[in-house]
């Protein structure tokens, strides 16, 4: 064996030995390839520079990413016994939802020796990625002024007027936002009062401006197309570095998180589940941070950036984290009585 080949093996065991003990000589997986089903836009370039080069260049295998990483799609490669893609990303209520059906469950006790914290570790099958925060975002040149200070400011129309823009998905965080500035104490959310929710939303349903991805966020605030939004905390920053001055309320945003998990019947299961230990590690995942300011769920992880990017990193000490095991047992649900509301 050569000296290069020796170091290299060397490498990869130290990545993929993530259980506290000693690293044994891990195979190389020259030769092979996992296909990652993950989302498209600027995030999936990011994904690219953060993980997947890295992870090529460590490994030697090789990775082809599809996109959209649609749920049907996934459901019926499953259901068909013919996996195409060997890693799914989604939020991370609907990998528990599907956790041994849709997804193989995997050794999560070595995301959690890598540094992952145990909050986001909420199924079998998962590793937490990107943390974000569902932020009230808001044009400075508007409201620099008089900024808002809460969800309470996001529902009035009067002393806060203009349109907002909002992802049309229940999961947005529009219905905790709705309680929340209803009054409901934050340790009290779950379950969630849904009438009370609408009730809420129906104050300023008017007003809203529904946007069919979150990369629509991000165009609706860049362009001025509205003033305040209920924003993915990462999109309210690309419209930022377009030179948009947008800020976002640092209280109670609300906090929710994406997994990678191993599709079910996966051809290339090994690998896969190599992939996942890979992007669990703190450099892996501090890198993501410094390109998205989606914040590192691995607390080794310390990420370098810069004041616009901190401006937009998760405020966690004084957030509101999402219940994933409520959202698991109540999505089809919610979901169904979300779009009714919205057709009335």
């Amino acid at each position: 064996m050569s000296v290069e080949k020796a170091v290299k093996l060397i490498g990869i065991a130290a990545m993929l030995a993530f259980n506290g003990t000693a690293a044994v000589a891990a195979p190389t997986l020259e030769g092979q390839k996992i296909t990652v089903a993950t989302f498209g836009g600027a995030l999936l370039t990011y994904v690219r520079q953060a993980w997947i080069t890295p992870f090529e260049k460590a490994t030697g295998a090789k990775v082809d990413v599809d996109t959209p990483n649609t749920r049907a799609k996934l459901k019926a490669q499953v259901d068909a016994g013919n996996a195409v893609w060997d890693v799914f990303t989604e939020d991370a209520a609907f990998i528990e939802q599907n956790c041994g059906v849709l997804f193989e469950k995997v050794d999560t006790s070595k995301f959690v020796a890598a540094g992952i914290d145990k909050r986001f570790v909420t199924n079998d099958c998962g590793v937490p990625t990107s943390i974000v925060s569902e932020v009230f975002a808001y044009n400075e040149d508007k409201f620099g002024k008089n900024p808002p200070k809460g969800w309470t400011d996001f529902f009035d129309l009067s002393k806060y007027p203009g349109k907002r823009a909002i992802w049309n998905n229940p999961t947005s965080g529009i219905l905790e936002a709705a309680l929340l500035a209803d009054g409901v104490p934050a340790d009290k959310l779950y379950p969630l009062d849904l009438d009370r929710a609408f009730k809420k939303l129906d104050t300023i349903k008017s007003s809203i401006i529904w946007t069919q991805s979150t990369g629509g966020l991000t165009d609706a605030l860049a362009n001025t197309q509205v003033d305040l939004s209920l924003a993915y905390a990462g999109r309210a920053y690309a419209a930022a570095k377009t030179g948009t001055k947008i800020n976002v309320v640092t209280n109670q945003q609300i906090v929710s998180w994406d997994q990678y998990a191993v599709v079910k019947g996966s051809k290339n299961k090994a690998a896969a589940d190599a992939f996942l230990q890979f992007i669990a590690q703190p450099e892996q995942q501090a890198k993501l941070t410094e390109l998205t300011s989606y914040a590192t769920a691995n607390a080794k992880g310390h990420p370098k950036v810069d004041v616009l990017t901190e401006r937009f990193l998760p405020v966690l000490s004084k957030a509101v984290f999402t219940n994933q095991e409520w959202w698991a047992k109540n999505f089809d649900a919610v979901n169904q009585r979300f779009v009714a509301w919205q057709s009335k």
